[in-house]
């Protein structure tokens, strides 16, 4: 996650005027999806939400601490054949591109360094043992 960690974004298809809530759900190359906590609502065509000031924020606590200070909270890397586990085949996938060194914005680069080495390898791992895997509504 990096410092500047907010976005505006255009939703063309919600409804904004008639109060219709809406889960918040993030999705990335090689994380999990993860959803808000509770279903948000726009007002004045307009919605703030901040996922990364509390675990809280994401449904199932979904989310790792990212920083101490300041305390920031992140969306879990390695799913990178978002099929919603971190799991031995997202594993594999990052093995085998770490040997043969592999650069640039690719899936299996967990760390965004834009290499794929040993410290994807060891991220996918340990995020693979604590059976990690998108929690929904």
């Amino acid at each position: 996650m990096s410092s500047a960690s907010a976005g505006t974004f255009l939703f063309q298809n919600a409804d904004v005027s008639n109060g219709v809530n809406y889960f918040l759900q993030l999705k990335h190359r090689n994380s999990i999806e993860t959803l808000s906590k509770l279903a948000q609502m726009f007002t004045a065509n307009e919605m703030t939400y901040n996922f990364s000031s509390g675990i809280a924020q994401a449904f199932g606590n979904n989310m790792i601490q990212a920083d101490a200070s300041p305390l920031r909270f992140a969306v879990y890397n390695g799913d990178e054949n978002q099929d919603g586990t971190i799991d031995g085949s997202d594993l594999s996938d990052t093995e085998n591109e770490a040997n043969i060194s592999l650069s640039g914005y690719v899936n299996t680069d967990a760390t965004g360094d834009y290499f794929v080495d040993a410290s994807d390898i060891s991220l996918v791992e340990y995020n693979s043992g604590l059976g990690i895997g998108v929690v929904t509504p």
